[in-house]
C-alpha cells in the first residue's frame, strides 16, 4: 500500500490510488470501499500522463478494450527478475490470458513459475502490467495481491474465464 499518492481513481466500491515518479507511473494500489485512502500529495510529475490514465480506467471499467502503452512505468523497485516478469505481462492484450509457467518460459526461465508467481505478488503497478491475467496452470486463479475478489472482478470485466 502507498504511503501517499498523486493520483486517484474512484469506484462505487473501491478506489485506485498511484504514485508518479518522474520516469513514469511506479505504483497503482486498489483499496477496498471500506479502506482508507493513502493522503494525497499536492502536485505530480506527469500530469499529463494521470489525466490519460484517469481516462484509460474510465474506459476498462465501463467494460472498453483498453490498453494502457501510452502510460509511461517505472519499475525500477523491482529486482531484473521481477522487472522482466512485470514487462512481459504488460504485453499480454485485454482478454487474453497465459498461465505461471508459460510466463516462465516466455521470459527463458521455465522453472521458474512459482517465482514468476512471487514477481506477480510484488507488481507495484496492477492493472497497467496486467498480472490479473495470469492464472494456474489448470485455470484457477491463483493469488493477487489486492486480494482475489480484485482479480475475479477485473477477469470478469475482461471476459477471461478462470475456474474458482
Amino acid at each position: 500500500m502507498l504511503a501517499a499518492a498523486n493520483f486517484s481513481f474512484v469506484l462505487n466500491d473501491g478506489a485506485i490510488y498511484g504514485y508518479f515518479s518522474t520516469v513514469g507511473l511506479q505504483a497503482l494500489d486498489l483499496y477496498d470501499g471500506d479502506a482508507a485512502p493513502p493522503p494525497i500529495l499536492d502536485g505530480a510529475p506527469h500530469r499529463a500522463s494521470g489525466r490519460i490514465l484517469h481516462e484509460l480506467l474510465e474506459r476498462y471499467f465501463s467494460g472498453a478494450a483498453v490498453s494502457f502503452c501510452e502510460i509511461p512505468v517505472d519499475l525500477e523497485s523491482g529486482t531484473p527478475f521481477q522487472q522482466s516478469v512485470w514487462r512481459a505481462i504488460i504485453e499480454i492484450p485485454y482478454g487474453n490470458w497465459t498461465t505461471y509457467g508459460a510466463l516462465a518460459r516466455r521470459i527463458g526461465k521455465p522453472r521458474a513459475a512459482r517465482a514468476v508467481g512471487m514477481a506477480l505478488g510484488a507488481n507495484p503497478v496492477s492493472i497497467v502490467a496486467p498480472c490479473h491475467r495470469v492464472l494456474a496452470a489448470n485455470g484457477g486463479l491463483g493469488g493477487f495481491s489486492a486480494g482475489l475478489h480484485w482479480k475475479k472482478r477485473l477477469l470478469e470485466l475482461e471476459k477471461i474465464p478462470f475456474l474458482e
